[in-house]
């Protein structure tokens, strides 16, 4: 693998001279001159660059489920090897994977998601700083907060001939989005919530073949749809106040979901800061250079994976900066902007050819 470069920012607002420039303020620029949105998108509607699959999770969680993998300015996760179930039928020790609530849907996932604008007062029960997971579709922008991800975890959505779930398992801090045409061939199937964790992370199934596939394992760890990969696509992350700087005509998740909970509060105390807390052990144990809870970023290419950790990024590269990386072969640059709880990849191909790009605080 090629070493990772670190290029750094040059922004203006370190020295305390001027504000750090907001998200929709930066740019990634090329050697050349052309210049994307830090979310990928081209200025002057040329070529956007492309999302690389990957997620965010706790570190306890990313250990366990990557042993081995690299890790960004860290030590390789140390190495661990898994035993599956000897009669075949789980790609994981069975008796690993335990009861986390009672039933199948015992937390309801949501099959028909009411998306309002931005300033529907469906939509006043997010903060600015609150957390969403946001998809670019061909209707438009979409934003599926964590505030309704805490309480469903999953939702299952068809925006013109475009069918995802959207997961959130508040337990590893795990956002993913898969595609629901690609589990089952022929099929767009409809994923929910088993019942059941392996490593603490969300195990769902799909009401079609009732497979369990493991979010942060990628696979369906049981059932008739055995040892396939689960059909991951990208997806942004980061604040609410961030996403709607990027896209002002974004739609949002309203808080009438037909369901009685309160999208105002978070449900799980203090699981998020708590770093003795991992809901059960894990196997393998967590990986114990960084503590448990610390963020992640982890990109998947081609069965490889690295990890890029939040503090380690935050001290590298201060506010904000990019990291041109190589991963599966294929470069990649990572974008890190600190206020808007923002690291994401981006594929660094234009026209074939890789780009060594640099983030600028000014906008054209």
């Amino acid at each position: 693998m090629a070493a990772a470069a670190i290029l750094v920012a040059a922004l203006v607002g370190l020295s305390g001279a001027s504000p750090m420039p907001s998200v929709d303020q930066l740019r990634l620029i090329a050697p050349d001159g052309r210049s994307w949105r830090i979310d990928g998108k081209s200025e002057a509607g040329k070529t956007d660059l492309r999302t690389v699959p990957g997620h965010n999770a706790f570190w306890f969680a990313w250990s366990a489920f990557h042993p081995g993998t690299q890790v960004w300015e860290g030590a390789p996760i140390r190495e661990a090897k898994l035993v599956p179930d000897p009669g075949g039928r789980c790609t994981v020790p069975c008796d690993e994977i335990l009861t986390g609530c009672p039933g199948r849907d015992c937390i309801p996932p949501l099959d028909a998601p009411k998306m309002v604008p931005a300033n529907d007062p469906s939509a006043s029960y997010l903060l600015d700083t609150d957390m969403v997971l946001g998809v670019r579709t061909e209707a438009g922008p979409r934003a599926y907060p964590h505030n309704v991800l805490w309480w469903h975890e999953i939702v299952n959505e068809k925006v013109g001939h475009e069918s995802y779930a959207i997961s959130f398992c508040p337990l590893t801090g795990s956002g993913l989005r898969f595609d629901r045409t690609a589990f089952v061939k022929g099929q767009t199937v409809r994923l929910g919530v088993s019942g059941l964790l392996y490593n603490s992370n969300l195990v769902m199934w799909d009401r079609e073949t009732e497979s369990l596939w493991s979010q942060m394992k990628l696979e369906a760890i049981s059932g008739p749809k055995l040892k396939t990969a689960s059909p991951l696509q990208g997806v942004f992350e980061m604040t609410w106040g961030a996403w709607k700087a990027l896209h002002r005509n974004t739609l949002v998740l309203s808080e009438q979901t037909g369901f009685a909970r309160n999208y105002r509060r978070y449900p799980y105390e203090d699981y998020r800061t708590d770093h003795t807390n991992t809901f059960r052990a894990t196997n393998p144990r967590p990986d114990t250079q960084f503590k448990n809870k610390e963020l992640v970023f982890g990109v998947i290419i081609g069965g490889e994976a690295k990890a890029y950790v939040w503090s380690r990024l935050s001290a590298k590269l201060g506010d904000a900066g990019v990291v041109s990386d190589e991963v599966g072969g294929v470069p990649i640059v990572v974008v890190f902007h600190r206020p808007s709880h923002l690291v994401h990849a981006l594929d660094r191909r234009v026209g074939g050819k890789a780009q060594s790009l640099t983030l600028s605080p000014n906008a054209p």
